[in-house]
Protein backbone atom coordinates (compact mmCIF):
# COMPACT_ATOMS: atom_id res chain seq x y z
CA UNK A 1 0.00 0.00 0.00
CA UNK A 2 2.98 2.37 0.60
CA UNK A 3 4.65 1.55 -2.18
CA UNK A 4 1.94 2.08 -4.20
CA UNK A 5 1.06 5.79 -2.75
CA UNK A 6 5.14 6.35 -3.52
CA UNK A 7 4.70 5.23 -7.21
CA UNK A 8 1.59 7.66 -7.55
CA UNK A 9 3.28 10.54 -5.93
CA UNK A 10 6.30 10.04 -8.22
CA UNK A 11 3.93 9.87 -11.17
CA UNK A 12 2.32 13.19 -10.14
CA UNK A 13 5.78 14.70 -10.04
CA UNK A 14 6.32 13.91 -13.01
CA UNK A 15 3.63 15.06 -14.44
CA UNK A 16 4.29 18.14 -12.64
CA UNK A 17 7.42 18.25 -14.54
CA UNK A 18 5.96 17.56 -17.58
CA UNK A 19 3.73 21.13 -17.61
CA UNK A 20 6.47 23.26 -16.69
CA UNK A 21 8.30 22.51 -19.12
CA UNK A 22 5.87 22.41 -21.67
CA UNK A 23 6.70 25.12 -24.09
CA UNK A 24 3.78 26.10 -26.30
CA UNK A 25 3.93 26.80 -29.82
CA UNK A 26 1.97 29.34 -31.43
CA UNK A 27 0.71 28.42 -34.68
CA UNK A 28 -2.39 28.37 -36.92
CA UNK A 29 -2.02 25.22 -38.70
CA UNK A 30 -4.86 23.07 -39.86
CA UNK A 31 -5.82 20.10 -37.77
CA UNK A 32 -4.99 16.87 -39.18
CA UNK A 33 -4.11 14.12 -37.20
CA UNK A 34 -6.55 14.34 -33.77
CA UNK A 35 -5.71 12.05 -30.43
CA UNK A 36 -8.47 11.29 -28.14
CA UNK A 37 -8.77 10.60 -24.42
CA UNK A 38 -11.12 8.83 -22.97
CA UNK A 39 -12.71 6.87 -19.66
CA UNK A 40 -14.53 4.06 -20.38
CA UNK A 41 -16.36 4.16 -16.94
CA UNK A 42 -17.82 7.38 -17.77
CA UNK A 43 -18.02 7.58 -21.63
CA UNK A 44 -19.10 5.29 -24.39
CA UNK A 45 -20.12 6.61 -27.39
CA UNK A 46 -18.23 5.54 -29.86
CA UNK A 47 -20.22 6.61 -32.62
CA UNK A 48 -20.20 10.18 -31.89
CA UNK A 49 -16.43 10.27 -31.14
CA UNK A 50 -16.61 9.13 -35.27
CA UNK A 51 -18.69 11.39 -35.47
CA UNK A 52 -16.74 14.39 -34.28
CA UNK A 53 -13.59 13.13 -36.58
CA UNK A 54 -15.93 13.56 -39.66
CA UNK A 55 -17.00 17.45 -38.04
CA UNK A 56 -12.98 18.51 -37.47
CA UNK A 57 -12.77 16.75 -41.24
CA UNK A 58 -9.50 14.49 -40.20
CA UNK A 59 -9.53 10.91 -41.68
CA UNK A 60 -10.13 8.16 -40.05
CA UNK A 61 -6.81 6.73 -39.78
CA UNK A 62 -5.64 10.08 -38.10
CA UNK A 63 -8.64 9.81 -35.39
CA UNK A 64 -6.80 7.95 -33.08
CA UNK A 65 -8.58 6.72 -29.48
CA UNK A 66 -7.13 5.57 -26.61
CA UNK A 67 -9.34 4.82 -23.77
CA UNK A 68 -8.60 3.82 -19.90
CA UNK A 69 -9.72 1.05 -18.75
CA UNK A 70 -10.64 -1.50 -15.09
CA UNK A 71 -8.37 -4.78 -15.52
CA UNK A 72 -11.03 -5.69 -13.17
CA UNK A 73 -13.85 -5.18 -15.21
CA UNK A 74 -15.88 -7.92 -16.80
CA UNK A 75 -17.15 -6.28 -19.07
CA UNK A 76 -15.02 -5.85 -22.62
CA UNK A 77 -14.21 -2.19 -23.79
CA UNK A 78 -15.72 -0.89 -26.59
CA UNK A 79 -12.71 0.91 -27.75
CA UNK A 80 -9.50 -0.81 -29.76
CA UNK A 81 -7.01 1.24 -28.11
CA UNK A 82 -6.68 0.79 -23.91
CA UNK A 83 -4.73 1.01 -21.38
CA UNK A 84 -4.62 0.72 -17.53
CA UNK A 85 -3.22 2.21 -14.18
CA UNK A 86 -1.08 -1.12 -14.01
CA UNK A 87 0.36 0.53 -17.68
CA UNK A 88 2.30 3.32 -15.45
CA UNK A 89 5.71 2.47 -13.74
CA UNK A 90 7.63 4.85 -11.62
CA UNK A 91 9.02 8.40 -12.26
CA UNK A 92 6.37 8.70 -15.39
CA UNK A 93 8.10 5.19 -17.05
CA UNK A 94 5.25 3.38 -19.23
CA UNK A 95 5.16 -0.07 -19.69
CA UNK A 96 2.68 -0.90 -22.70
CA UNK A 97 3.57 0.04 -26.26
CA UNK A 98 0.30 0.97 -27.05
CA UNK A 99 0.20 3.88 -24.43
CA UNK A 100 3.92 4.48 -25.48
CA UNK A 101 3.01 4.87 -28.89
CA UNK A 102 -0.11 7.19 -28.46
CA UNK A 103 2.00 9.07 -26.02
CA UNK A 104 4.70 9.88 -28.65
CA UNK A 105 2.59 10.79 -31.53
CA UNK A 106 2.34 14.28 -32.32
CA UNK A 107 -0.90 14.67 -32.94
CA UNK A 108 -2.10 18.65 -33.88
CA UNK A 109 -4.83 18.16 -31.38
CA UNK A 110 -5.81 15.89 -28.17
CA UNK A 111 -8.77 15.70 -26.76
CA UNK A 112 -9.23 14.67 -22.94
CA UNK A 113 -13.19 13.67 -22.87
CA UNK A 114 -12.95 12.63 -19.47
CA UNK A 115 -14.52 14.45 -15.98
CA UNK A 116 -12.57 12.41 -13.79
CA UNK A 117 -9.45 13.20 -11.75
CA UNK A 118 -7.61 9.90 -12.08
CA UNK A 119 -3.70 9.96 -12.72
CA UNK A 120 -3.49 7.97 -15.12
CA UNK A 121 -5.81 10.06 -17.21
CA UNK A 122 -4.08 13.58 -16.61
CA UNK A 123 -0.42 11.46 -16.99
CA UNK A 124 -1.95 10.91 -20.73
CA UNK A 125 -2.84 13.85 -21.16
CA UNK A 126 0.38 16.10 -19.82
CA UNK A 127 2.64 13.52 -21.27
CA UNK A 128 1.05 13.69 -24.70
CA UNK A 129 3.16 14.97 -27.44
CA UNK A 130 0.43 16.69 -28.98
CA UNK A 131 0.60 20.27 -30.16
CA UNK A 132 -2.80 22.06 -29.18
CA UNK A 133 -4.84 20.09 -25.83
CA UNK A 134 -8.68 20.68 -24.91
CA UNK A 135 -10.22 19.32 -22.10
CA UNK A 136 -12.89 19.42 -19.44
CA UNK A 137 -11.49 19.51 -16.38
CA UNK A 138 -9.17 22.97 -15.80
CA UNK A 139 -8.42 21.62 -12.29
CA UNK A 140 -4.93 19.55 -13.63
CA UNK A 141 -3.83 22.71 -15.68
CA UNK A 142 -2.46 20.47 -18.40
CA UNK A 143 -5.00 21.58 -21.17
CA UNK A 144 -4.74 24.22 -23.59
CA UNK A 145 -8.62 25.02 -23.55
CA UNK A 146 -10.69 23.88 -21.48
CA UNK A 147 -14.62 23.37 -22.33
CA UNK A 148 -16.95 22.93 -19.38
CA UNK A 149 -19.97 20.96 -20.08
CA UNK A 150 -21.56 18.11 -19.08
CA UNK A 151 -19.84 14.99 -20.41
CA UNK A 152 -23.10 13.52 -21.88
CA UNK A 153 -23.82 16.92 -23.38
CA UNK A 154 -21.66 16.29 -26.80
CA UNK A 155 -23.74 18.54 -28.80
CA UNK A 156 -22.52 21.63 -26.79
CA UNK A 157 -19.28 20.52 -26.84
CA UNK A 158 -18.85 19.62 -30.28
CA UNK A 159 -19.88 22.71 -31.38
CA UNK A 160 -17.60 24.86 -28.63
CA UNK A 161 -14.65 23.27 -30.23
CA UNK A 162 -15.42 23.28 -33.76
CA UNK A 163 -16.12 27.45 -32.46
CA UNK A 164 -12.61 28.07 -30.84
CA UNK A 165 -10.74 25.97 -33.23
CA UNK A 166 -12.38 28.00 -35.93
CA UNK A 167 -10.94 31.49 -34.12
CA UNK A 168 -8.20 29.81 -33.37
CA UNK A 169 -7.81 28.66 -37.22
CA UNK A 170 -6.85 25.47 -37.04
CA UNK A 171 -10.06 24.30 -38.66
Amino acid sequence: MILKGLKEKSNKNYIDKCVKNRVMVSNSNIIKTVGFIVDDSEFLDLDWINKLSEVLKVKKENFEILALTNPKSKTESVYLNTFSRKDLGWKGNVKTETLKSFLNKKSDLLISYYISDKLPLVFATATSEAKFKVGLIEETNVNDLVIKTDINDTSTFENELVKYLRILNKL
